[in-house]
């Protein structure tokens, strides 16, 4: 069975393989098979820091900018509807 530290240490490896990428807590516990609080608690004891930090930092390191949040949706069909709207008004 794999320690905490090893699988804190084998998901940093992931993320900096994925640093150019979007990465989520859906992407976190999935990799690496531990779930919310426990990914937490790893990343607080080995690495002192929270992991959306650790991710931050990171890509502040390698000078990469922070990956663009994939398109919200909900988000989208309310700017199309503002916009639809709005060209609807009288100039």
């Amino acid at each position: 069975m794999t320690s905490p530290r090893e699988q804190v240490a084998q998901l940093c490896h992931w993320i900096d393989a994925h640093i150019h990428e979007v990465i989520g807590w859906d992407d976190l516990t999935r990799q690496s098979g531990m779930d919310h609080k426990l990914i937490m608690a790893s990343f607080n004891k080995h690495m002192a820091t929270t992991p959306m930090t650790w991710i931050r930092q990171r890509r502040e390191q390698l000078n990469i900018p922070a990956a663009a949040p994939a398109a919200d949706t909900h988000s989208m069909a309310f700017l199309l509807k503002s916009t639809l709207s709005s060209d609807k008004k009288p100039h």
